[in-house]
């Protein structure tokens, strides 16, 4: 990244709620910024919880863990270690302004930090939806592009970034209080197991109503096929909450009905766990490489 003296040096910061595997993470130096998870009386930062650990933990209190964002000094500890290190310009991208105040405590960082070169992103979405935007911006870091170029081209990926999630109910997204568009649902049949994605406003958000998980997959893949038949290589992470075994079975049918894309396995943390419940899954993808 910093062989050549004209370039300048980026570095590029997420948060938590991402999700990209640790090889990617440690492959292109992304620096996560973590969100805290409250269990009962107890708080943790998300990248110190497994969630083994989280799921054994929330067993033994009632009711649902809560989540809040990270505090200005942790994004401004980050920054600063960053531009000690010799970054010139940092480029931090972060779930949704709708849904969470990471966004503004990001923000409130770069106000406060020894320099200005801070460009903040709203992903306006989270999990897979923001990691795969962070990943993107690590490539281009990588080869060598400045910090305006890869705002302005994620501006242009954010637009053809897709992603779809299916949960067991939307109880958890109603308690706390990040259901958007999706509360017209509340109180409709049980059987209905909604597909929720970020709407343009950032918000979570209906896309349609189907009668069974295996449905619900189907209507998925019924979009990524759209999107394929443009016959551009795409990236494609599949996503679980606390269901791995069902999550390799969906990554190997899709590696083996298309086989000349990326396809990647990634388990969403506690954070969003809290507010789509255990067993949720969803599909994120893009063309990549993006020109």
């Amino acid at each position: 990244m910093g062989e050549r003296k004209d370039l300048k040096k980026i570095g590029i910061v997420m948060d938590s709620t991402g999700y990209l595997p640790r090889g990617v993470l440690e492959q292109f130096q992304i620096y996560v910024v973590p969100l805290n998870v409250n269990i009962g009386d107890e708080t943790f930062s998300e990248t110190e919880l497994s969630n083994q650990v989280y799921f054994e933990k929330l067993s033994h209190i009632s009711g649902l863990s809560t989540t809040s964002q990270p505090s200005v000094g942790t994004f401004l500890e980050v920054y600063e270690a960053l531009f000690a290190d010799g970054i010139e310009d940092i480029v931090s991208i972060h779930i949704s302004s709708a849904i969470s105040g990471t966004l503004h405590s990001a923000q409130m960082a770069k106000e406060l930090a020894s320099s200005p070169n801070i460009h903040i992103f709203d992903s306006k979405s989270s999990a897979l939806g923001l990691g795969v935007l962070a990943w993107a911006a690590a490539e281009w870091a990588q080869q060598g592009l400045d910090a305006i170029t890869i705002m302005d081209k994620l501006q242009g990926l954010l637009k053809v970034t897709e992603l779809y999630f299916i949960v067991n109910t939307l109880e958890n997204l109603r308690k706390g209080g990040r259901i958007g568009g999706a509360a017209a649902l509340i109180g409709t049949v049980l059987q209905i197991k909604p597909i929720l994605y970020f709407n343009k406003s950032g918000e979570i958000d209906v896309f349609d109503k189907v009668r069974s998980r295996s449905r619900a997959w189907q209507r998925v893949l019924d979009e990524l096929i759209r999107a394929l038949s443009t016959g551009k290589r795409y990236r494609i992470c599949v996503m679980h909450v606390n269901i791995p075994e069902e999550g390799l079975i969906l990554l190997n049918k899709l590696q083996v009905r298309f086989p000349e894309h990326e396809i990647r396995l990634c388990e969403a943390g506690p954070v969003i766990a809290t507010h789509v419940g255990t067993g949720a899954f969803g599909l994120t993808f893009h063309p990549w490489p993006f020109l």
